[in-house]
This record gives structure tokens, sequence and C-alpha cells, in this order.
């Protein structure tokens, strides 16, 4: 089951959509400087950069709810000598691996093209923006800091010389061109997103049980194999042929019981959407379950009405369809 906390999830969109935003105020000054010095392009693909900065805190609720789980220490982070601990790395581990402006996606930073440097100064001019503090003191504390840790631990997690100077010199420019811009009118942005405990979609987020769902399923003709999902308000099975182990197509259920589901062209007409959702229905415990099917597919209806589902809703040109599971009634045993 997830636990979710309603509090930390609304603080952690919000300083998400805040950051965001500072970043890409401060990619429009650096752009703007990179313009100047005649580089049109390295401008063009910074804001590119910027304006996709932290997505993936949004798109992979993974990631979402691990930040979300220490949104509450932000403050401490405000130190600009600020040592990460265990629990703060642990959560913070599922950013790095999908953001390639933080020295963490890299097996060793000094990899990071100048690109993600630039994405980098304007990640860390946002936050000293937000923080109120001064980000060359940061930048030259957090160095030294992972210079004696890799020393320590012969790693490496500290930039070089040459990156380091790089990421350096791209915030010094920023700090100068936003010297008299507080970016109070961004700070001050006070149309908060606030997430309520009662909303259905959360409870049932929060009852979603993945442990129902095995790696693998068969029926007589078709093998489901579990695949990675980028959260865990899902669950994904590609669908393959037990005789010769070919890809057919793949079925989804949601956390709200939503069954999604896709038979390849070449495979249509073999009935492998009946066999697969009729041996789902019987594996998992999830009770009731939807699929919404347009109404023109008159076939794909019928055949959903053979399985059990039942029309329950008419939005536009889909109906919503839903299965109950029999409910089992306890039968005296002949004396």
């Amino acid at each position: 089951m997830v636990s979710i906390d309603t509090d930390k999830l609304s603080k952690e969109i919000n300083d998400t959509l805040m950051h965001r935003a500072c970043v890409m105020r401060s990619g429009r000054y650096l752009a703007k400087y990179l313009i100047r010095c005649g580089r049109s392009v390295d401008a063009i693909r910074l804001i590119a950069n910027c304006a996709i900065h932290d997505i993936s805190k949004i798109n992979n609720l993974d990631e979402f709810l691990s930040l979300a789980s220490i949104v509450d220490e932000m403050d401490t982070m405000r130190d600009i000598s600020h040592v990460l601990t265990p629990t703060q790395i642990k959560s913070i581990e599922k950013h790095w691996a999908n953001n390639k402006h933080h020295e963490g996606y890299w097996d060793d930073p000094n990899d990071m093209g100048e690109l993600y440097i630039m994405e980098k100064a304007c990640d860390c001019h946002a936050r000293s923006k937000q923080f109120g503090t001064s980000l060359l003191d940061y930048i030259d504390t957090q160095q030294e800091i992972k210079k004696t840790y890799d020393e320590q631990h012969g790693t490496k997690t500290a930039f070089d010389a040459r990156h380091y100077y790089m990421l350096r010199r791209y915030c010094m420019v920023l700090v100068e061109l936003t010297k008299d811009d507080d970016y109070s009118s961004v700070l001050n942005d006070d149309y908060d997103i606030t997430f309520n405990f009662k909303d259905t979609t959360m409870r049932k987020l929060e009852n979603f049980d993945i442990s129902q769902f095995p790696e693998s399923i068969k029926t007589e003709r078709l093998y489901f194999r579990k695949e990675d999902t980028a959260d865990f308000a899902s669950i994904a099975y590609s669908l393959n042929t037990k005789e010769d182990n070919e890809e057919i197509g793949n079925i989804v259920v949601m956390f709200n019981g939503v069954i999604e589901y896709k038979i390849f062209v070449s495979h249509k007409g073999n009935d492998y959407a009946e066999e697969a959702i009729a041996k789902l229905i019987d594996v998992i415990e999830m009770d009731p379950i939807f699929v919404k099917v347009r109404r023109e597919d008159t076939c794909t209806i019928e055949m959903f009405e053979r399985l059990g589902f039942t029309s329950v809703e008419f939005t536009g040109d889909l109906i919503t369809l839903r299965h109950n599971k029999e409910v089992k009634k306890l039968v005296k045993a002949p004396k």
C-alpha cells in the first residue's frame, strides 16, 4: 500500500511549479547573454531545457512522491554547507536518475556537457533566489564538500577544475544580470494547489495493492510479462504468445481499476483480448474493474458483455463498462 500525506503533496507540487518558473526566468537571462555573445543556437537549446526543467517531478509519480516525503526538510537545505543525509539521498536519487543537469545522473560528473552545466547554473540560481542565499558561496562550498568526500571515499561526485569554473562563470553572469531583479513576480505567486485527503482518487491510489499482481500470468495461448512503469499508479504487462514468444500487445491496470489494452493489428481477430482480460479478472483481486470503449465499436462492447461487464456511463462517444466479481456465498454442507 502507498502512504500518502496530502499536505506534503501540496507543498511539493507548489515548490516544483515555483522552482520551474524561477528556472525559466533565469534561463531567459542567460539566453539573452548567450545571444549577445553570438551563441543563438546555444540560447535556443538552453531555453528548450529550461522549459522542461524538472518535468520528471510531475510526470513520474514515483519520483514525485519520493521527493514529497522529504519536502518538509527543504528549509535545512537553505544552509549552503548542508550535506545530504542518507534518507535524503535515497529520496533524491530517483530525481537525479532522470535529470542530466545533476552530477548524480552521471557515473563521472565530468561527462556532463556544457548545455547541462548551463541548466545547472539556472537551477542553482533559481534556488538562491527562492532561499535568499548567496549563489557563489553555495557553489564554492558544495564543490569543496564533494571534493573532500571523493578524497575520503574514492568516488567521483565533484567537478574537475574545468567544469567547476565553467559552472561558476555562468553563475557569476546570472548574479550580475539579475542584481536588480528579486524575482518577486514569481515568488509572490500565491495561487497554490492544495490536495484534499478526501479526494477519491487519492484514496484509491493509497489503497492500490501492487502485491496482487504476479510477475507473470499464463493462459492457454498467452504469456503475460510484467513491465516496468514510470510510476506505481499502474501495472503493465506485455502480452506474448506461448508458442513462439511473440509480443502481440499489452495490457495496463490503473490504480482506479481502469483497464487499458492494445492488440497489435497483425494479431487482431484471434480473440486474444478476450482471453487475456478474462484471465486478468480471474487472477487479480481488484473489484470493480472498468473499461472505456467507443460507442461504434459494437464488437468490443459485446466481448466485454460476454465477460460480465455492464454499461454504467455514456460520455460523448465513449461507453464505460464495469465488471463486479460475484459475491461468494457460504453454503451449508449437507448433513
